[in-house]
């Protein structure tokens, strides 16, 4: 696929072995911990012991270590909702939010491979939104709506990666002199040892920009082959769309920019 022919409001983590972690929001903190071991063992086979105490457990699951630790009170300073209005999918998605009076902190740590922790945070997050009170998982910089982020989870039970919500990507409109022209960003590459990815000034629809920040995202994460300044990349024979690292547009540190449809 390659070829070598020629501002976030929260730093990113980009060191591998180090934690996965996200925020399970609930309208209160009444945790269900018997239904959340069934989801657990009857989605993704996966078991533990240990008693919760004073509202937290850690167990493993093969090599990796697993922590969840509720806390009865929402995520201080409104940080939440905040991260909500990223999700432009989830209509209403900071009324929704608000609601929530408890968080859980789910996190993943102890290995060595970024992406098998982030799979099962994955596993753990969609487990606890199928409870009855569940609103939305945060990660930042977004909040997702729970049924979005259980369906998205079911396709690791097929082998597949469950992209939407491993990588978050958005995209706004800036003026251009023939008008407003579309852009986007990934958000989440960084976490594992990833450069993130700008598409800047194309003349694609949201769907198609969407689906190609995915997709290049997937590649990314599972090739062995890393895109790299001066090189080329495209999904078909005849595809080839440049890459350039350089300073990022929508935050601090480099990006890869990637002449899409321009």
């Amino acid at each position: 696929m390659a070829d070598n022919e020629n501002k976030n409001q929260t730093e990113q983590n980009d060191s591998k072995g180090s934690a996965s972690l996200g925020f399970a929001l609930f309208k209160d903190a009444n945790f269900d911990w018997p239904r959340f071991r069934h989801f657990l063992k009857e989605d993704w086979g996966i078991e533990f012991q240990e008693d919760p105490k004073d509202g937290a457990t850690v167990f493993r699951v093969d090599d990796l270590m697993a922590a969840c630790s509720l806390m009865p009170n929402p995520v201080p300073e409104h940080e939440a909702e905040e991260c909500a209005k990223n999700n432009v999918l989830w209509e209403h998605a900071e009324k929704e939010v608000a609601k929530h009076g408890a968080h859980m902190l789910l996190a993943v740590m102890d290995h060595g491979q970024p992406l098998e922790q982030a799979l099962l945070l994955c596993k753990l997050a969609s487990s606890a939104m199928k409870l009855k009170n569940a609103i939305g998982f945060y990660q930042n910089p977004t909040v997702y709506e729970k049924d979005f982020y259980v369906k998205n989870a079911e396709i690791i039970k097929n082998g597949d990666l469950p992209m939407p919500i491993l990588i978050y990507s958005h995209m706004y409109l800036s003026q251009a002199p023939q008008g407003s022209i579309l852009n986007g960003f990934t958000f989440g590459l960084r976490r594992f040892g990833k450069e993130e990815i700008e598409v800047l000034e194309t003349n694609a629809q949201p769907h198609e920009l969407f689906s190609f920040l995915m997709s290049i995202s997937e590649y990314a994460l599972t090739s062995d082959e890393e895109l790299k300044d001066g090189d080329t990349i495209g999904f078909s024979e005849d595809e080839k769309l440049p890459i350039t690292l350089s300073d990022a547009v929508n935050f601090d540190g480099k990006s890869l920019k990637i002449g899409f449809m321009n």
